[in-house]
């Protein structure tokens, strides 16, 4: 990539300058089928995909609801890659929009539970509109 990172100065104790680049973060969707085999749908963010895929897993396993099964894994279905205050946001406003539209019932930390059926497709809207198919 030949095009530069943007950069700005922060001032620190002492009158030192250091340079930081802004980092890149990313807004995703995912799922996993739960034990009782209801399709969990999840949006969420993070700074290193691989690294939130292997949590998720982990953690969904031991989860008191929508619990996921020892021989699964959370499954990424699309991501973005965005500034981080805009990764915030459109989570915020995805969550919203699919709780209106009755994608499922909301579930903690950003999941829907779609029941036993798994829904088509899925939209997030951020000047355009992406089309999700699951």
């Amino acid at each position: 990539n030949d095009v530069p990172k943007r950069e700005w100065t922060l001032k620190i104790e002492k009158g030192r300058d250091r340079t930081m680049v802004r980092e890149k973060e990313w807004l995703y969707v995912g799922h996993y089928v739960d034990l009782d085999g209801h399709y969990i749908l999840k949006v969420g963010t993070t700074n290193d995909l691989k690294r939130r895929q292997s949590e998720h897993t982990r953690n969904y396993k031991r989860s008191p609801r929508a619990k996921m099964p020892e021989d699964s894994s959370f499954t990424y279905d699309w991501s973005l890659r965005l500034s981080k205050y805009n990764t915030l946001r459109y989570e915020d406003k995805t969550k919203a929009n699919w709780k209106n539209l009755g994608f499922g019932e909301y579930i903690r930390n950003d999941r829907f539970d779609c029941g036993n059926v798994k829904p088509a497709m899925v939209e997030i809207t951020i000047r355009k509109t992406y089309q999700i198919f699951l």
